[in-house]
C-alpha cells in the first residue's frame, strides 16, 4: 500500500516537473525562424511526442509575407511546421478520417494530426496550397461563403481556385457559415457573435427565438447549399465563427446535415458517446508561433490530455517512438 502511494506520487511529481518545463519554454520561447531542420539533431527537443488513439486539429487562417498579427503567419514559418510534423513522427489525417475515428468507425495512425483553416482566405491557395502539396498534407478550408471571391485587405478564395484545390485529393472544405461571421447587438451596451446573439435594436426590434431560429437555419442552409452546387461536394463539418455556438445552433445544425462541429476550444480530441461531435483545436497560425513554441504547444496538451497515473508509459513510449524515429 505504501509503495503505490509513493509510486503515486513519484507519478505526480515527474508529470508536474514536465507540464512545467513545457510552459516555461512555451512562455519564453524566441520568435526567430529555424533555418533549418532537416535533421533530426535539429527537430527534437529533448523526445519526440507519442500519443495514440486522439487527434491534434491545428488552426491557421492567413499566409502572409509583410503583415505580423494574431491570425497570420508566414509562408517560411508555415512550412517549418509542416516540416516538423512529417519529420517528428505526426501523421497527418483528413477530415472524412477524423469523423470516422470520432464516430468509432475507423482506427487512425498514432501520432495523428488535422490542418484546418478559417475564413477561406486567398493566401491557402497562393502560399499554403503549394507547401501542403509538396509535403502531401491534406487540409480543410472552413469558408464564409459570402465572401467568396471578395477582394480586401486579405483577398478570399474564389470557386474555381477551390475546385482547382479539390483535384489535388489533399484539400477539403466546410462551411464557416453564410454570413454569421460577425457581431450583432444584443442589447443596449451588449453585442455577441451572430450565431448565438438575438439582435436587438433600440426602441424598435427584439429578434424572437423564432425569428433567431429561422435566421440560424437560412444562413446555415445556404452556406451548405452554395458550397456543394459550386465544388459538387457533401459538406458535413461546420467551423463556429469565433467558436461560439449554443445547445439551439447544434440542433438545426445537425437537423442540416452537419455531422462534425469545429470550435476554438483547446485540447486533443478522443471519440467519445456525446451527441454531437465537438472538435477541440489549437492555434498555430500566429506570427510570433516560433518552431520552439509550436513544439512546447504540442507536448503541452499531448502531456494534458495524459491522466498523472500514466505518466510513466507516456514518457517510455515517447522515448521508444523517438529511438524507432533515429
Amino acid at each position: 500500500m505504501r509503495n503505490m502511494k509513493r509510486l503515486n506520487i513519484i507519478n505526480k511529481m515527474i508529470f508536474i516537473i514536465i507540464l512545467i518545463f513545457f510552459s516555461i519554454s512555451y512562455s519564453y520561447s524566441y520568435v526567430e525562424l529555424r533555418a533549418d531542420i532537416n535533421s533530426h539533431n535539429e527537430i527534437n527537443p529533448g523526445f519526440i511526442p507519442y500519443y495514440s488513439n486522439e487527434v491534434l486539429v491545428l488552426t491557421y487562417h492567413v499566409l502572409d509575407k509583410k503583415v505580423k498579427g494574431p491570425i497570420s503567419i508566414s509562408p517560411q514559418l508555415f512550412e517549418e511546421h509542416i516540416r516538423y510534423l512529417k519529420n517528428a513522427g505526426f501523421h497527418p489525417i483528413t477530415p472524412e478520417t477524423l469523423r470516422e475515428f470520432m464516430e468509432g468507425k475507423t482506427d487512425i495512425p498514432d501520432n495523428a494530426v488535422l490542418i484546418t483553416f478559417d475564413d477561406g482566405y486567398e493566401s491557402f491557395y497562393k502560399l499554403a496550397y503549394p507547401i501542403l502539396e509538396k509535403y502531401r498534407v491534406p487540409a480543410i478550408n472552413f469558408i464564409i461563403v459570402s465572401m467568396v471571391g471578395k477582394v480586401g485587405a486579405f483577398p478570399h478564395l474564389t470557386w474555381n481556385e477551390m475546385k482547382e484545390m479539390l483535384k489535388s485529393n489533399l484539400i477539403y472544405f466546410g462551411s464557416h457559415t453564410y454570413d454569421s461571421h460577425h457581431l450583432v447587438r444584443t442589447g443596449l451596451f451588449s453585442q455577441a457573435p451572430a450565431l448565438v446573439g438575438h439582435i436587438y435594436k433600440p426602441l424598435f426590434y427584439r429578434e424572437s427565438d423564432e425569428e433567431y431560429k429561422s435566421r440560424i437555419s437560412g444562413d446555415l442552409w445556404y452556406s451548405k447549399y452554395l458550397l456543394e452546387k459550386n465544388l459538387n461536394i457533401e459538406v458535413k463539418d461546420l467551423c463556429f465563427p469565433y467558436g461560439a455556438y449554443n445547445s439551439t445552433v447544434l440542433e438545426i445544425a445537425k437537423e442540416l446535415g452537419y455531422e462534425v462541429f469545429y470550435t476554438t476550444n483547446k485540447g486533443i480530441n478522443k471519440p467519445g458517446k456525446d451527441k454531437y461531435i465537438i472538435i477541440k483545436r489549437l492555434n498555430a497560425g500566429s506570427y510570433n508561433m516560433s518552431l520552439t513554441r509550436f513544439q512546447s504547444m504540442l507536448f503541452k496538451y499531448i502531456i494534458l490530455s495524459h491522466p498523472q497515473i500514466h505518466t510513466n508509459k507516456f514518457i517510455k513510449n515517447s522515448f521508444k517512438h523517438h529511438k524507432k524515429m533515429r
